[in-house]
């Protein structure tokens, strides 16, 4: 009878052993899977309260688009050469470094800009504080989307949070605002991508949702104007684009002009 008693005794144990392991392997594999998720095909469909979102309102006028100076990748530098903003292509709203686009690291805080009103170089902490524009727009996402996804949500918004930092300790009074980033469309040439234009759209569409949650943490509005340029399928309109996929056409500016003035930054939230 105890043989039968420690017979049955091993027999559990070595079920229950057996089980767990089973159970580790199963937690395991999930575990590569979300990690899979995050690097490969990243999933922007989380909830996100909108209230970050600057709301519809009523038209705020040319003025309104006049008091901002915009800073971003070669998308946002575009707004220059597209005419589009108050001084046409000699407009002083738009800085860039001399190449005309920057791209979203943890250096793009000390980056340095060419100051449009003197055309001399200097650190953006020195540009804001000399400058102490009203609204400042800043727009990233599509340089260095894959790196960007694969080092994570909290890098990320590490890199856009010490830019914010340097410019509201050069301007306290400056409002910011973070806009989405612009959709590619179909026809992007992706020799250089390991992905396709619809896993860059997801990218695209996921560094936008770490914005939003960037705005919210720090109290910031979000401009989504990536909603009027995308198409049913989620690419960026083909006649919104110059022909590469991703440079917008004057039009398309003039559209996101039209949905800033319309989306106001109110003062009271």
């Amino acid at each position: 009878m105890l043989k039968k008693l420690l017979f049955f005794s091993l027999f559990i144990v070595i079920i229950y052993m057996w089980m767990s392991s089973c159970s580790a392997r199963e937690s395991e594999s999930e575990e590569d899977k979300v990690l899979y998720t995050q690097t490969e095909a990243p999933n922007p469909n989380l909830s996100l309260s909108k209230d970050v979102f600057l709301a519809q309102s009523e038209d705020a006028g040319e003025k309104y688009v006049d008091s901002f100076v915009f800073l971003g990748e070669s998308t946002t530098y575009h707004l220059k050469s597209r005419g589009v903003l108050n001084g046409g292509r000699e407009t002083k709203q738009v800085w860039a470094p001399k190449s005309g686009t920057l791209m979203l690291d943890r250096s793009t805080a000390s980056c340095r800009i060419v100051y449009p009103e003197t055309g001399e170089e200097l650190d953006i902490y020195e540009a804001v504080k000399r400058k102490k524009p009203k609204y400042i727009m800043l727009t990233f996402g599509l340089n260095g989307a894959a790196k960007n996804i694969s080092s994570g949500s909290e890098y990320f918004k590490d890199c856009y949070s010490r830019l914010i930092d340097r410019i509201q300790s050069a301007a306290p009074d400056t409002v910011i605002i973070l806009q989405s980033c612009f959709p590619v469309a179909e026809n992007m040439d992706m020799t250089s991508y390991k992905v396709s234009v619809a896993e860059l759209n997801k990218y695209i569409d996921t560094l936008n949702l770490w914005t939003q949650e960037l705005a919210m943490e720090l109290e910031l509005g979000y401009l989504n104007t990536a909603e009027i340029l995308k198409d049913e399928k989620g690419f960026l309109r083909s006649e919104y684009q110059v022909g590469d996929g991703y440079h917008l056409t004057a039009e398309a500016y003039k559209q996101m002009l039209y949905y800033m003035r319309t989306h106001a930054y109110s003062e009271v939230k």
